[in-house]
């Protein structure tokens, strides 16, 4: 098979992973092209992230630490394919829109309606245009087979994936994963397409789990709650405070925990019923007769702080002007009370997407979804996602323990098909740090070859257990709070390869990652 792989931007460990791929599918057999930018946007995602920085400076970062430092073969660039004649498609200019949302941290309609947000949209038009025209010319020059590129959603990677799409041949997008280990790899789909998580999620469900399966789920909650979660990209309420509940004597506790719209806006797997968040909040007052001490509204503490050039105060005021026009109570996003906390002290978690909702469900308690989400299908949640779907709902009593224990238990299973099954090759690439990865020999190339044939993501662990008393012994622990003991066991179960596969730059460029370890990552 005739397969490209193409990063664009060179954040990590996103080309790494890349050529991981690249590695061990040229050592089956199929042959290998990658698609470089050095240098040949005009306008593209990071140099708009920080615009303080000249352009020159933003190319030389990235040709650094593109492909090309890792391979000096079968490489093409952007800038000898573009074709500045050829129209972008309407799917490739949606990429635009997808960046420029997040690039601005724009929140509500008007937001979205502004010169601001056009503004960032054709400054990233051109660029796009020409990633789209090149990457046209590559498949064909090439004779591609299928493409593998990093994320699918951005500007010049949506252009990518775009031109994929236009030439008729099928595409993975490739993503760092949740907790680290393994590659993600959505068949089809850009980095926040739904349909093939919905599907395993459907799939693995009503399959229990093994002891073991079950202590290396809730390790990574463990580590959430011990705030050693820092193998995820971000990690939130580090020096977090416990705090009570601000109205010790509510007859109800409900914790609204509001997400981001910038980083999901335009996608229709995430498109939301409710005309906008806010107006779903105001119809579940109306329908439990909830009073304002019985609510808490939890800013996410990704507002406070600042992403590239753009704080979160769009959002932060969109959420604050609610809570003051209802009289609930609001932690602004830099406040250092412990979200946990407050999730362990509610009664019910109201949240649009985010993933507060683990923590949340392995707790037992009632996760009222007002939006789409990665467990949707999963089945610890209360669907609210419309205004049917929220008259049907009903509130759950904290006394209701066997719903609790239910609940607790699809969101372990959720954990671990999001960690362990969702993921490809979890026990061949091992995360060490965010940024920093180890290889192991003996990965099956058929695994991604077979995602471009079928378009369907195959579990990279289909094992599961007879019954439910695995499951059982660690549930008992997370009812105990026995983090310690959970993330300790946890780590001790880790499966696969010894033998070490290298993957790493060619030696000049190799000082680049140790002197990028003492900066910010990509998007920050």
């Amino acid at each position: 098979m005739r397969i490209g792989y193409a990063s664009i931007y060179s954040w990590r460990p996103h080309v790494e992973h890349l050529y991981y791929l690249a590695g061990i599918t040229r050592d089956a057999g199929h042959s290998v092209s990658f698609l470089a930018c050095d240098g040949d946007l005009s306008g593209c995602y990071p140099k708009a992230l920080h615009p303080e920085r000249s352009g020159w400076v933003h190319c030389l970062r990235c040709r650094a630490g593109n492909i090309r430092s890792f391979s000096a073969r079968d490489c093409c660039s952007i800038g000898s394919l573009a074709d500045d004649t050829v129209p972008v498609s309407e799917g490739a200019y949606e990429g635009c829109l997808s960046s420029a949302s997040t690039l601005g941290r724009f929140e509500s309609d008007s937001d979205f309606q502004s010169p601001a947000f056009h503004a960032i949209v054709r400054s990233l038009a051109a660029g796009t245009q020409k990633a789209y025209s090149a990457a046209l010319r590559w498949i064909e020059r090439e004779r591609l087979e299928a493409v593998c590129l990093f994320n699918g959603r951005m500007d010049a990677t949506r252009g990518v994936m775009e031109a994929a799409r236009s030439a008729g041949i099928p595409f993975v997008s490739l993503e760092r994963t949740w907790f680290g280990d393994g590659v993600q790899l959505l068949p089809n789909e850009n980095c926040l397409g739904l349909n093939g998580v919905d599907r395993m999620m459907t799939q693995w469900r009503m399959r229990p789990l093994t002891r073991d399966q079950a202590l290396r789920a809730t390790r990574h909650v463990a580590a959430r709650f011990l705030r050693r979660n820092d193998k995820e990209w971000r990690a939130y309420n580090v020096s977090a405070r416990t705090v009570e509940w601000p109205q010790a004597d509510s007859a109800r506790r409900v914790l609204l925990v509001p997400g981001s719209r910038n980083e999901i806006w335009g996608h229709p797997d995430w498109a939301s019923v409710w005309p906008e968040q806010t107006a779903a909040y105001d119809a579940l007052i109306d329908r439990f007769n909830l009073k304002p001490s019985e609510l808490v509204l939890r800013c996410h503490p990704n507002w406070g702080e600042r992403i590239g050039t753009a704080d979160g105060s769009k959002a932060e005021r969109y959420y604050t002007d609610w809570a003051a026009r209802r009289g609930v109570h609001c932690i602004a996003s830099t406040d250092t009370a412990s979200t946990l906390g407050l999730i362990e002290r509610c009664d019910a978690l109201v949240v649009a997407g985010g993933s507060a909702a683990l923590e949340g469900g392995i707790l037992g308690k009632q996760v009222i979804a007002m939006g789409p989400s990665i467990y949707q299908q999963a089945g610890f949640q209360s669907d609210a996602m419309s205004p049917d779907a929220l008259q049907g709902l009903t509130l759950t009593p904290a006394s209701d323990t066997l719903t609790s224990v239910r609940i607790a238990r699809q969101t372990l299973r959720f954990a671990y098909t999001m960690a362990y099954r969702v993921p490809q090759y979890v026990e061949y690439v091992r995360s060490v740090t965010a940024t920093r990865y180890e290889y192991r020999e003996g990965a099956d190339a058929g695994r991604l070859i077979d995602m471009f044939r079928n378009g369907v993501i195959p579990a990279d662990d289909a094992t599961y257990a007879a019954d439910e008393s695995g499951e059982d012994d660690v549930l008992a622990m997370v009812a105990r709070r026995e983090w310690e003991a959970l993330h300790e066991l946890g780590g001790a179960n880790v499966q696969g390869s010894a033998i070490p596969r290298h993957v790493h730059r060619r030696w000049m460029y190799r000082p680049i990652d140790i002197i990028r370890d003492a900066f910010p990552r990509g998007d920050r």
